[in-house]
């Protein structure tokens, strides 16, 4: 009996020594700036910023692998709370928010669909069941994907709140018909639609898709609008939101969020306003 309690005891005391060697072998100290890097991001593990959740990006920021301002939901507030812990500057870039480019809200269904009710599995089976084969199916699969609650269904419609959207592009890789894209509040004015058929098909499926009149084309005083394989395309690069387009569109097509964000003082409108800026209506 004595035997085998100094054969555990020895193994017992070995083990012990040997997993002290390995822990002082191998470990890591751990920089204190991660914790306060992590302690500050908004821990919603989002990924928008590139990395695995907010514990792999604090620790990328600390080696110098990732920008202080990489956290999009973070934006400007946290990219400054990490700025100081770093002790460096931030360089905030300018506010996205998810752009829906479509606006058929009323596009009939060309047959009764009966499947899973996603997106994604309604787009497997003929594109979907809507008249239009490049529209919002209305599933809802941008509103499940959100996770900021910016997204919600109404009349059966997405519609993105610009107040709570943190850009992390979430909406973007859920929908199969590739109708969001993360967009600086700056920019004002965006193409609702992303239908390429003919002019006479869009007409048959949708009163506002684009058919390629090229109004929008002509009227631009700044070369940032082109109809490109039957669908208006806007250069976000020369596009100063001045709204002639829009005003031009027979279709309404183009869209102008300049009076929604003003009235609800979203930036930068509000810089502008405080500024003493004119806006234009």
């Amino acid at each position: 009996m004595l035997a085998p309690i100094i054969i555990l005891g020895s193994l017992g005391i070995l083990f012990g020594i040997g997993l002290y060697i390995a822990s002082r072998v191998f470990h890591v100290q751990l920089d204190p700036r991660v914790e306060r890097i992590e302690s500050a991001l908004p821990g919603s593990n989002c990924g928008a910023c590139g990395l695995a959740g907010c514990g792999g990006f604090a620790k990328a920021i600390v080696h110098g692998s990732a920008d202080v301002a990489g956290c999009i939901p973070g934006g400007e507030e946290v990219a400054h709370l990490i700025s100081d812990i770093m002790g460096v500057e931030a360089k905030v870039a300018d506010k996205q928010v998810a752009i829906l480019h479509c606006a058929g809200k009323e596009v009939k269904d060309r047959f009764q669909y009966t499947g899973l009710p996603t997106c994604r599995s309604a787009a497997m089976y003929q594109g979907g069941q809507k008249a239009c084969p490049y529209g919002c199916l209305s599933f809802g699969d941008c509103v499940k994907a959100c996770p900021f609650d910016a997204i919600h269904l109404i009349n059966n419609f997405p519609v993105v709140d610009e107040e709570k959207c943190t850009s992390c592009g979430k909406c973007v890789a859920a929908c199969p018909k590739d109708l969001f894209s993360l967009r600086s509040l700056k920019k004002m004015v965006h193409i609702a639609c992303k239908s390429v058929d003919l002019a006479k098909n869009t007409r048959l499926a949708c009163n506002v898709g684009c058919i390629s009149c090229k109004k929008c084309e002509n009227i631009c005083p700044f070369d940032a609008v082109h109809v490109e394989n039957n669908l208006a395309i806007i250069d976000y690069e020369k596009c100063t939101s001045c709204g002639k387009c829009v005003a031009e569109c027979p279709t309404k097509t183009i869209v102008n969020f300049r009076n929604e964000r003003k009235e609800k003082g979203l930036w930068p409108v509000k810089k502008a306003v405080q500024k003493g800026e004119q806006i234009k209506s």
